[in-house]
């Protein structure tokens, strides 16, 4: 029910005369260029119902009420969206596709809340662990990392004491053994017995960004191997659509500008720097970066540095990951550090100040790709020169800037002696067939109207906890994109919760739901329900304001005195509404 019936609605629309839908259930009298009918939704004598031809929509200055022509068949039938939608397709002759829940995701989602609640009881189990006496070799385990119980508590960490308690705490909590092993958290032994996937680790939790636990990594406190182990994926947790450290991004841009962000790859690395003091860190996980990470990523900022292991695995993991970044828009800069350590290592050894100022010291992307390419060649063979400098081309072809290009050319001419001409007729045909082409960030409105639409969306979708409007606000939003989301709410509240999932799940092919998100992450937790609703008074208000804009101008235009009396009782109700 995604795209599909984004685009077949559209469809519908299309077709619809929202007086015809409407005139059948009402007397339409036609004053100058409106059409005006006693409201059918209140007892009148005087028309207040007015019919805007242009924006297809209707609203009553009576009873306040209006929408569009699928809001008044909701209204006037009793029906939901849905029935609505079939109503006045059946009238233009349209097929409905079957758009229902026919796949049982209302009740998968009642089940996915209750493995999310398992899920936390099982972090603060784990927790409670790690501070009892029992934890004393997991909080040991931490301080030689000098990882402080201030932070562990940040990032929830905990300890897992052995292969049956966990099972134990949690079927004393009336969860099944069935719930714990589809969320992947106890595995079944030879003997039958279901036991604990972590049992005798140090405990770090994956928390998305609606802070729900979705997953367990854990740490061996010796040197056993393996020495890191995640939970399977499960209906909950899929390690390519996750960021370790997510949840602390967010609460960390309520609390200071988070220009950047520091791409490390694993779990320990973002606690350590931010025990050190670089709290802008983020994890992959140990996996190659994807696309749904970097997206992510951008939602949060426009820059990242990636600064994975120092040995060979590292910065190959590197290389393959600095294109998916680089696609996404994001302006990308790379460290490379020396003596094969990861982060971790490194800021334990040298220090917060040292770590920055590799940061500050880190190469742009192409730079790092130019240099990175050099390794492979010997330099000081003309042979290899050449070679060199046929690969650099492909390199530097996908960068739409002429004066980033010349800088680069002149870059590999430095490197290689090569003349700068020579490079430009070897770019001219060179053949990059993997070119990574940006596509423009879209400008879209900034206006407070704008933003006050989008946390609406924000809050309608989950992204508020008990945010809720019973007022039709499609009378008021007039953009294209936010108004097609809209549509989808309403089509899905019908049928079960609207969630930031499926609104995520249109970000490729609707340009405001990358703004919605990036919006809705700037309002902490405790401001976020009374904002929600001064978004909604401010959609109202506005709505109503150009109203009455409209409605002078329909005066000041008006020759017919009968209509004119109309609109200036229209105008009249509005101000009073207005007070």
């Amino acid at each position: 029910m995604a795209e599909v019936f984004s685009e077949w609605l559209e469809k519908l629309k299309s077709k619809i005369d929202i007086a015809e839908i409407i005139s059948p259930y009402v007397s339409l009298v036609e004053k100058g260029s409106k059409k005006w009918a006693c409201c059918p939704f209140h007892h009148e004598k005087t028309p207040s119902f007015c019919l805007y031809e242009q924006s297809q929509t209707y609203h009553c200055f009576g009873c306040h009420v209006g929408g569009d022509a699928i809001s008044f068949v909701q209204e006037i039938e009793h029906t939901d969206f849905m029935g609505a939608v079939k109503i006045i397709a059946d009238k233009y002759h349209i097929e409905v596709p079957d758009f229902s829940r026919s796949d049982g995701n209302s009740n998968l989602k009642k089940h996915k809340d209750k493995l999310f609640e398992m899920m936390r009881d099982t972090a603060n189990y784990f927790h409670q662990n790690l501070i009892s006496e029992a934890g004393r070799p997991a909080r040991e385990y931490l301080a030689k990392r000098s990882i402080t119980m201030q932070t562990a508590t940040v990032f929830g960490l905990g300890y897992s004491l052995g292969r049956g308690q966990l099972v134990a705490y949690l079927t004393s909590k009336g969860y099944s053994k069935e719930n714990m092993q589809e969320a992947g958290i106890v595995d079944t032994s030879q003997s039958g017995a279901a036991v604990d996937t972590m049992a005798g680790r140090l405990i770090v939790p994956i928390i998305n960004n609606l802070k729900q636990v979705v997953a367990f990594g854990g740490r061996v406190l010796d040197d056993s191997l393996p020495k890191y182990k995640n939970t399977r994926e499960t209906v909950l947790f899929n390690k390519s659509k996750e960021i370790f450290g997510q949840h602390s991004i967010k609460r960390l841009k309520l609390e200071t500008s988070v220009t950047e962000l520091i791409m490390v790859e694993g779990y320990m690395d973002v606690i350590s720097l931010y025990q050190s003091g670089v709290k802008n860190a983020i994890a992959s996980m140990g996996t190659a970066l994807t696309q749904e990470q970097a997206k992510l990523i951008r939602r949060y900022v426009d820059k990242v540095v990636i600064c994975y292991d120092g040995d060979g695995a590292g910065q190959k993991a590197t290389i393959r990951g600095l294109d998916i970044l680089y696609n996404q828009g994001l302006e990308v800069r790379v460290v490379s550090l020396p003596e094969k350590l990861d982060p971790d290592e490194y800021v334990r050894k040298y220090g917060k100040e040292s770590y920055l100022k590799l940061l500050v010291d880190a190469k742009p992307l192409f730079e790092f790709k130019l240099d990175s390419l050099a390794n492979s060649y010997d330099l000081k063979s003309p042979q290899e020169k050449g070679k060199y400098a046929v690969e650099a081309m492909k390199i530097i072809k996908p960068l739409q800037d002429p004066a980033m290009i010349d800088a680069y050319i002149d870059y590999v001419s430095k490197r290689t002696g090569l003349g700068a001409d020579t490079l430009r007729r070897q770019l001219s045909v060179s053949e990059n067939s993997n070119a990574v082409v940006i596509k423009p960030a879209a400008k879209l409105s900034a206006t407070a109207f704008d933003r006050a639409v989008r946390y609406a969306l924000y809050g309608l979708f989950g992204g508020v906890e008990g945010a809720s409007c019973d007022i039709d606000l499609s009378q008021y939003i007039e953009n294209k994109n936010q108004r097609a989301l809209y549509d989808l709410y309403r089509a899905k509240k019908d049928i079960a919760n609207n969630t930031l999932e499926e609104l995520i799940s249109h970000e490729d092919e609707n340009e405001e739901v990358r703004a919605i998100l990036e919006d809705g992450s700037k309002i902490g937790d405790a401001d976020a329900i009374r904002y929600f609703d001064d978004c909604i008074n401010k959609i109202v208000k506005e709505g109503d304001k150009k109203r009455r804009k409209a409605l002078a101008r329909a005066y000041d235009s008006e020759t017919d005195e009968e209509a004119k009396h109309i609109i200036m009782s229209q105008l009249a109700q509005n101000n009073n509404r207005k007070q």
